[in-house]
């Protein structure tokens, strides 16, 4: 279907175009490289609206200079090789749509020159995400607001969560950042004129709240308090403890129905932890393989073990790099069994065959060099291959937020197609996978990550995958499962399942 679409006419208003924030102008740089988008950009004048107080907007300036967390203006890439237009609605050409990035009231003036009227994130606002840092929020929403007439006002038509970062200033840069590959991928819906293409949420709500000025007492010291909390786990890990450390567990069911409290632990010896399991079964046994993380270095590397009786019995060492190993994916194809770990820190997908199962592997093939791919895992579905995996493309290593989809030749990884609508999932709280992609009667399952409440790992999902071919991706929660279900841990954020056997991992402190 994409091949029969014509690109989008895009005009992206953009307040000062020679010192643009750092995410308007990587904003430029994703829709210069889509071809479903040809742009125009629109530069507008006046006084950006602000949900805050003066005084709110002063502390968030405060905080930004003492802890240096703003960015720098830049220019916007190309900016001498491009028409800039003035926001006048006589010079203004008819468009398809227009993305304000200004958040100057006047911008309203243009509706009329755009089918799609005008789309505005709500991190537009100078104090976006300010509220929820301040009242330590789970998550800090994300909206996106369209306005077609004065008459209808803005409505919101998209909304999405990220993590809530416990600086207020942080916590800005990191949701407008994250906001960029939000909204791209609300644009190649609209371009690919998905049914429905953009839906109205049924309920307008405000944008965020803005923040008490009596709250910044209560904010300044939880501040204080995670400051010193990271800075004693610091000291405890430089020690020989085990902050935050992840724990397999072992029990009966399926993915959908397995009990996490009455589950057997398996704890890693001291100065390491263990997460990331996947099973296999080989030669009448049935094998685990996770991550081993060494909390001296800083890096993980792959071991494996054997199920025996509901005990883990550890066999030994199967890769080591120079890099950090985590997320061994773990499969067989013909008579041949693959792992494909994640190796961000190499920055390229790595498939490894097994020549002397379980701890014998040799590097059988590379691909993406140069991206950085976490907890990638590949599922054949019908008669296609698919790659799920979440790439990092912003300044705060965060993979936590979006799902890319890449149809692929099969385990080799010759042959690699984006998604048209990649990143396909935004979202800190379902976007990062959490285990291999599954089918149970007959429906498609994918694990994902919860990463809420400041916790990496903080809770898992088992997400129901409704749709899945080159036009369209779709899913949907049904099953939630958090640390106020699992006494004792702090997390919960991987599965895999075999012939019954559910194993995952838990967080501890």
């Amino acid at each position: 279907m994409q091949d029969e679409q014509r690109a989008l006419r895009v005009g992206l208003v953009l307040g000062d175009p020679n010192a643009a924030r750092p995410d308007s102008a990587r904003l430029v740089e994703i829709l210069d490289d889509m071809d479903l988008v040809d742009l125009v950009c629109i530069v507008a004048s006046g006084e950006e609206a602000t949900s805050a107080t003066s005084l709110m907007s002063s502390a968030l300036a405060l905080e930004t200079a003492v802890t240096r967390q703003t960015a720098r203006d830049v220019p916007i890439p190309g900016l001498h090789d491009r028409d800039i237009l003035p926001a006048d609605p006589g010079i203004v050409p008819d468009l398809d749509l227009i993305l304000d990035d200004s958040g100057i009231p006047a911008v309203e003036e243009l509706a009329g020159n755009a089918q799609h009227g005008i789309w505005r994130l709500s991190t537009v606002d100078p104090v976006s995400g300010l509220h929820a840092a301040v009242t330590n929020a789970p998550v800090t929403p994300v909206r996106l607001w369209s306005f077609t007439s004065e008459k209808d006002g803005w409505r919101r038509i998209a909304e999405t969560e990220f993590d809530t970062k416990f600086l207020a200033s942080r916590n800005l840069l990191f949701q407008r950042e994250k906001a960029v590959r939000f909204l791209t991928g609300q644009l190649a819906r609209l371009a690919l004129c998905e049914v429905p293409a953009l839906e109205e949420l049924p309920d307008e709500v405000p944008d965020d709240k803005a923040a008490s000025v009596l709250q910044l007492p209560q904010y300044v010291g939880r501040v204080a308090a995670e400051a010193a909390v990271r800075s004693a786990n610091t000291i405890r890990a430089r020690m020989g403890g085990r902050p935050g450390r992840f724990c397999l567990r072992l029990a009966e069911g399926t993915a959908l129905t397995f009990d996490p409290v009455s589950a057997v632990e398996f704890d890693a010896p001291a100065g390491s932890y263990w997460a990331d399991p996947f099973l296999i079964a080989h030669q009448g046994a049935v094998h685990v393989f996770f991550e081993v993380f060494d909390y001296r270095s800083g890096r993980g590397h792959i071991a494996a073990g054997r199920l025996n009786a509901g005990r883990l019995d550890f066999v030994g060492d199967a890769i080591r790099t120079s890099y950090h190993l985590s997320y061994p994916f773990v499969f067989q194809h013909g008579d041949d069994i693959f792992m494909l770990p994640e190796t961000s820190e190499g920055k390229r997908l790595e498939l490894w065959r097994a020549t002397d199962f379980p701890l014998g592997w040799t590097l059988h093939a590379t691909a993406m060099e140069g991206v950085s791919a976490s907890d990638s895992t590949l599922a054949k579905v019908g008669g296609d291959w698919w790659l799920f995996t979440n790439l990092c493309e912003d300044s705060f290593d965060d993979f936590c937020s979006e799902l890319h989809l890449f149809r692929v030749d099969g385990p080799d990884l010759a042959e690699i197609t984006p998604h048209p609508m990649n990143p396909v999932v935004v979202n800190s709280r379902t976007a990062r996978g959490g285990g291999r992609v599954f089918q149970q009667d007959g429906r498609l399952f994918r694990p994902s990550q919860d990463n809420s409440h400041g916790t990496y790992g903080y809770g898992l999902n088992i997400m129901e995958i409704e749709a899945l071919d080159m036009d369209r991706y779709q899913e949907r929660l049904v099953r939630h499962i958090t640390p106020r279900q699992v006494p004792g841990t702090i997390g919960i954020h991987h599965i895999d399942v075999l012939d019954g056997q559910v194993i995952f991992d838990v967080r501890k402190r």
